[in-house]
């Protein structure tokens, strides 16, 4: 059986935190991914610069269409 999806771990791309989705009180859509943060200051420091935190890899990707 399938774990509850809220304690599915995810990982704050700002300070390494990695806590179950549940647990993060701030979120972010950045092309069209969900990114998680365990405090409004990460939230606010990624928002004003999400091409910093996001990898070029990752940031291609999502433009190309995954």
């Amino acid at each position: 059986m399938k774990g509850n999806i809220a304690d599915e771990m995810v990982k704050d791309i700002v300070c390494g935190m990695v806590k179950p989705k549940s647990q993060m009180r701030f979120t972010s859509d950045f092309l069209g991914k969900i990114y998680y943060f365990d405090t409004e200051k990460d939230k606010e420091l990624f928002d004003a610069h999400p091409d910093y935190w996001v990898p070029k890899k990752e940031r291609e990707k999502f433009r190309k269409g995954r």
